[in-house]
């Protein structure tokens, strides 16, 4: 009896366990051709390592060459990316100075994030910039910051479902 009481404790839990996961995706790994990016709300937990800023426009950023900076469409704004240095230790943090036509420079600090991956940068039309970063090696954010309306428009945490598209096909084997 003890055991079957185990058993049916174990199963619910894999039931529940289950559901919680299906959840999570908008189709299972066990439906997925090879492992991909899924999406899931935005984790307000790193709400306070993005930073937007206003700041007085500063020599370097101004005179960066056309080289460096990043144009719009419409070549009205730019962006200019300062990466981590990765020579020293971290934590690593990424500065993103955007230019809108006004008398500053928009400050887009991505605090404390893994610096062995690339942060996305590019811009979606005219005014609005799609930026992607990995706070480590399987989370990350991506939104989308209007350029005219300073503030971010969407955002939504990024998992890698490299993982659990192994684990998924592993327990289709079984």
């Amino acid at each position: 009896m003890k055991i079957f009481s185990i058993l049916l404790g174990s199963f619910f839990i894999l039931i529940s366990i289950n559901n919680v996961f299906s959840e999570e995706w908008h189709t299972t790994p066990d439906k997925w051709k090879e492992p991909r990016m899924f999406h899931s709300e935005f984790d307000y937990n790193y709400e306070s390592r993005i930073n937007i800023s206003q700041v007085k426009p500063e020599k370097k950023v101004l005179e960066k060459n056309e080289k460096e900076r990043n144009y719009s469409p419409n070549k009205a704004y730019w962006f200019v990316i300062y990466p981590p240095d990765t020579m020293r230790s971290g934590p690593w943090s990424t500065q993103i100075m955007v230019f809108n036509e006004r008398e500053y420079i928009i400050k887009i600090e991505l605090l404390d994030h893994a610096a062995q991956y690339v942060t996305k940068i590019k811009w979606i039309n005219e005014k609005l910039l799609y930026i992607e970063l990995l706070w480590g090696r399987v989370l990350g954010t991506y939104f989308i910051f209007d350029a005219e309306k300073e503030k971010v428009i969407i955002r939504e945490m990024v998992h890698d479902g490299g993982i659990a598209f192994q684990q998924w096909q592993q327990n289709k084997q079984k």
